[in-house]
């Protein structure tokens, strides 16, 4: 069975900072590597996502058409529709310590979109994803549970993030490219590797009574 990822994101560009590396990674792997950016303002940041996801091999990129992020029930469904809708294995959103107040709203309508996904009285085919991963866009995570290897698509995502050319343009000295690659390097060094990204993992509840999947017979 084809395995999917799907990063859940606040903003164009947060999907390659946070895991851009990783998702293109899988994607030359053969799996399903998807992005949905939960905002959307501007016309040219809708260009500049579509250029990116290209760049990583991804799918076309899922934009829905909020304004701004609160936690609200029906936002909560449209986000546990794709999720039922893509099948996601494993799910990446943003950690709930970051500095940016949309971004850590988004931590948790994803949270709770993931739960709502896996509900038998919600959906006729729920969908229980198995791992929630948590990335480090500019506020960086004090201690990783996960470092992947991105060395050999690190220049795909260098180049993924010269497509967003209204963000780069902020600051004439490079600061996002010097950042990201700076962290990347960070935790290469922590991962044995030239480059690498890193993630918390948050876990997932496996025993709710809407849930199809519940026991397991072996941990390993």
């Amino acid at each position: 069975m084809e395995k999917s990822l799907l990063a859940i994101i606040a903003h164009p560009d947060d999907e390659t900072f946070g895991c851009g590396g990783t998702l293109a990674l899988h994607a030359e792997k053969g799996h399903r590597a998807g992005v949905l950016s939960l905002t959307c303002s501007e016309e040219e940041r809708r260009r500049e996502l579509n250029e990116a996801a290209g760049v990583l091999g991804l799918d076309e990129p899922i934009i829905l058409d909020e304004k701004t992020l609160s936690p609200r029930s029906g936002l909560i469904r449209r986000i546990s529709d794709v999720i039922v809708e893509h099948r996601p294995e494993i799910v990446f959103t943003h950690i709930p310590m970051d500095y940016h107040r949309e971004h850590r709203v988004a931590h948790d309508l994803v949270g709770e979109a993931v739960e709502w996904a896996a509900h038998t009285t919600t959906y006729e085919e729920p969908w229980q994803v198995r791992r929630l991963l948590l990335v480090e866009v500019n506020t960086l995570i004090p201690t990783p549970h996960v470092l992947v290897d991105i060395s050999d698509v690190y220049e795909r995502k260098a180049e993924a993030i010269k497509r967003y050319t209204t963000q780069v343009a902020k600051f004439d000295w490079g600061y996002y490219q010097r950042f990201d690659r700076s962290k990347a390097e960070l935790r290469g060094v922590q991962g044995n590797c030239r480059y690498a990204e890193a993630f918390l993992e948050e876990p997932l509840a496996r025993n709710g009574p809407f849930y199809e999947e519940k026991a397991t017979n072996s941990l390993l």
